[in-house]
């Protein structure tokens, strides 16, 4: 049984099958929303991030939104390995009290940030020319950013109902927010839509663009007037950018996706229409590295852990479950690694993107 796929657009696969798929060919990495299910991808961030990227010879972009924020901003640290593995024990340390309410949730997730980014490491962080990190959240318009949770979720409906009909209409309710450390943001004329901010990162402010980018309403506190951002209030960049939904495109190279989806949906309120999946040019550059279908299933519970867990699910079942997926998924990792050093198994494993 196969653990991995990748799946690869036209121009990744020319440019993979010219050079080889070798950490100087990575221009961008890319981390989705998604909460727990970045646990199936524990061992191959462990592996991509904390070994075979760190000899990349020049610089790499980061993007992520919620989870994958954090993810990107673990891997943007000069010693990415080491992070991950803080990460690890301090999310395994979350319980089920901490999501009792969003402020409880509010609270363990800062003590989280706190423990494993305390000023050292956010200034390295932010000091590595290396990476260009980028967390990505929305600055909540009109009544989605009310304190009334009556007027926030009014709001949401009539964003839910506009982004049924168009989504750009969301942009009457969100603007996507940028939060980037490197000189300007990544790839920048290919996102500009959505009434891009775009915020200069200090190191000061990754605790509270970290808590917006995975703000999700109802369950975590809105963060208000960050630093160095316009006054407001943020919340999830998954609500606009759930996997992302853009042409990035570099002259050379290719984007790295380490996905728990071998498809993309756009934005938050697109999961339910598989008509809005991602395909074409938007994946022309993007190599996506996701769980096979066999593989899920010879999970524990047969399934991808997710934020239900936290509520569906005693600790003590929890956490044996996650440490069961966690160990499990080291298994794409190694197939990764052993595809890196042989380039005809590597492109018959490379499955074409959706057209």
């Amino acid at each position: 049984m196969k653990a991995l796929r990748l799946i690869a657009g036209k121009e990744a696969r020319r440019r993979i099958e010219e050079k080889g798929l070798t950490p100087d060919l990575v221009r961008l990495v890319v981390g989705a929303s998604g909460g727990p299910k970045w646990l199936i991808l524990r061992g191959l961030d462990q592996f991509v991030f904390g070994d075979w990227l760190k000899d990349a010879k020049r610089p790499i972009d980061m993007v992520g939104s919620s989870i994958g924020a954090w993810r990107m901003t673990l891997a943007s640290h000069p010693d990415a390995g080491a992070m991950f593995n803080a990460f690890e024990d301090a999310y395994f340390s979350y319980r089920k009290e901490d999501g009792a309410t969003p402020e409880a949730v509010t609270k363990a997730s800062y003590r989280i940030l706190n423990q494993i980014m305390g000023p050292d490491v956010r200034d390295a962080i932010i000091a590595n020319k290396a990476r260009n990190l980028n967390i990505v959240a929305v600055k909540c318009l009109g009544a989605t950013g009310s304190q009334s949770r009556f007027l926030e979720g009014a709001g949401l409906l009539g964003a839910f109902a506009a982004n049924s009909i168009s989504r750009p209409l969301l942009g009457n309710f969100f603007q996507r927010a940028v939060f980037h450390s490197g000189d300007r943001v990544a790839c920048s004329g290919a996102w500009a839509d959505f009434g891009r901010i775009d915020v200069k990162l200090q190191a000061d402010a990754i605790h509270d663009a970290l808590m917006a980018s995975g703000s999700i309403p109802f369950v975590v506190e809105a963060v208000r007037d960050i630093m160095g951002a316009p006054k407001g209030v943020y919340r999830d960049g998954g609500v606009i950018d759930y996997h992302f939904e853009i042409p990035w495109q570099y002259d050379d190279g290719i984007v790295l996706y380490p996905h728990f989806y071998g498809h993309l949906v756009p934005g938050w309120f697109d999961k339910a229409r598989e008509r809005r999946r991602v395909t074409g040019d938007v994946l022309d550059q993007q190599l996506i590295l996701a769980p096979t279908d066999e593989f899920v299933a010879s999970l524990p519970n047969g399934r991808i852990p997710d934020r239900k867990n936290f509520t569906d699910m005693e600790d003590s079942e929890r956490l044996p479950y996650w440490r069961q997926v966690v160990d499990m998924s080291y298994r794409m990792a190694d197939e990764f690694g052993e595809l890196c050093q042989n380039q005809d198994a590597l492109m018959n494993r490379l499955e074409a993107a959706p057209d």
